[in-house]
């Protein structure tokens, strides 16, 4: 078996070791692809179907899950790809938190990226927001705050939980537009590690101050 794949990404020869993500190689070379529910410590599952990339003749693949070949040419950028991406985030955006001036994750939020890459117009897009009331803070946990009106339900935090402590603090919870993430009850269960906290890509999960 080869130790080291090239391939060709976006014009752009590549190589990396074998057994590498599509999405892994172009993030460790500058190559911005869209993804919500990605993080490099834990196992990609493809959830949020934003890495989406072509391969190939026109194959759509979501690259967090797809092994580079040897040969293999990605585009990351089509009108294809866009077509199937942009209403999907187009419809996080409207349905996120109205401002993003006072959340501590604004500058480093994976949301803001994705427009910026997209170029999307948040006030565009806020006529597609449901008329609602904003949900309440949740502050069951005894470490940190959850938003739900910031929450993408990219499931990093329950991941994360259940992959360092092999059992989750964290759950989701309701069906369809009413889902959430719930925190479990049990105070034994949370080792206030607070890496969940860390790892949410758009500030839901909010660190309290000791």
């Amino acid at each position: 078996m080869m130790d080291k794949v090239s391939f060709t990404i976006d014009g752009l020869e590549v190589v990396v070791d074998n057994g590498t993500s599509v999405l892994e190689a172009a993030l460790r070379n500058n190559i911005y692809i869209p993804h919500l529910c990605y993080h490099p410590d834990l196992e990609a599952r493809g959830a949020c179907r934003l890495c989406i990339v072509e391969i190939g003749g026109g194959e759509l693949v979501t690259s967090c899950r797809m092994p580079v070949e040897s040969g293999m040419v990605v585009k990351t950028k089509s009108p294809k790809i866009e077509k199937i991406i942009r209403p999907v985030v187009e419809l996080l955006i409207a349905d996120h938190h109205a401002s993003c001036a006072s959340c501590p994750s604004s500058s480093h939020c994976e949301l803001q990226k994705l427009m910026a890459h997209l170029r999307i117009d948040r006030r565009r897009v806020r006529r597609l927001r449901l008329p609602k009331v904003k949900a309440p803070l949740d502050t069951t946990n005894p470490c940190f705050d959850y938003d739900p009106n910031k929450c993408v339900l990219c499931g990093i935090c329950l991941q994360t939980c259940e992959s360092i402590h092999r059992v989750s603090a964290l759950y989701y919870v309701g069906r369809g537009y009413t889902t959430r993430i719930a925190f479990y009850g049990d105070k034994s269960r949370c080792e206030s590690c607070r890496e969940c906290v860390t790892r949410c890509p758009v500030g839901a999960l909010i660190s309290r101050k000791t």
